[in-house]
């Protein structure tokens, strides 16, 4: 249980929260990535796509409506994920997804495969850019310098985010992903089909 003294004043930013809702976030992020994966490795294998979509979005829809029963979840943040799947849900119906044909079909997972550890990257600069918010927050409560503002949080989650993925996109892993995300993108293409 919390000390009655870390508790923030009526009024003040809760940090803490902030943060704590940023995490469940991107584990969200997660598991969202996991349903599109399976659908994607299902999906070949189904002969009606439509059908196949529909049921992976109820199968989701039923798991964000279970998460809102959960204690300490926010039920209005599992509606605003609801309404958002229903939004991604009409979207993608209306693409008119067609199965990739079997020469292609290598060129897609090789695609699949790079686009995920490119978002893993991704992921994972935002952890780091948490984790360094919460660890200035840290050092600025040792301190005794509270943060006064909204905008004041905002512009340290900016400088926080901006050392994180400007570390990233200096490295070589991100140098070789990008690349090879491109490039395997592009074997997709059908032969002879020109880029507008």
């Amino acid at each position: 249980m919390a000390d009655p003294a870390d508790t923030p004043a009526p009024g003040a930013l809760d940090t803490e929260l902030l943060l704590k809702q940023a995490r469940t976030y991107l584990a969200f992020c997660g598991q969202l990535r996991q349903f599109v994966e399976r659908y994607q490795d299902s999906a070949p294998n189904q002969v009606d796509w439509g059908l196949a979509l529909r049921q992976h979005f109820d199968q989701f829809r039923t798991a964000m409506g279970e998460s809102a029963g959960e204690p300490g979840a926010d039920p209005e943040l599992a509606r605003l994920w609801t309404l958002t799947l229903e939004l991604w849900q009409q979207n993608a119906a209306a693409l008119g997804i067609v199965a990739p044909d079997d020469e292609h079909a290598d060129a897609w997972r090789a695609y699949r495969q790079a686009q995920s550890q490119y978002l893993d990257l991704l992921r994972q600069a935002a952890r780091e850019a948490l984790d360094l918010m919460e660890q200035r927050l840290s050092e600025r409560a040792t301190a005794g310098q509270l943060i006064d503002s909204l905008r004041e949080l905002y512009n340290l989650w900016v400088d926080c985010n901006e050392k994180t993925y400007g570390r990233m996109l200096r490295s070589d892993q991100y140098s070789e992903l990008s690349g090879r995300l491109f490039n395997t993108l592009l074997r997709c293409r059908p032969q002879g089909e020109t880029v507008p």
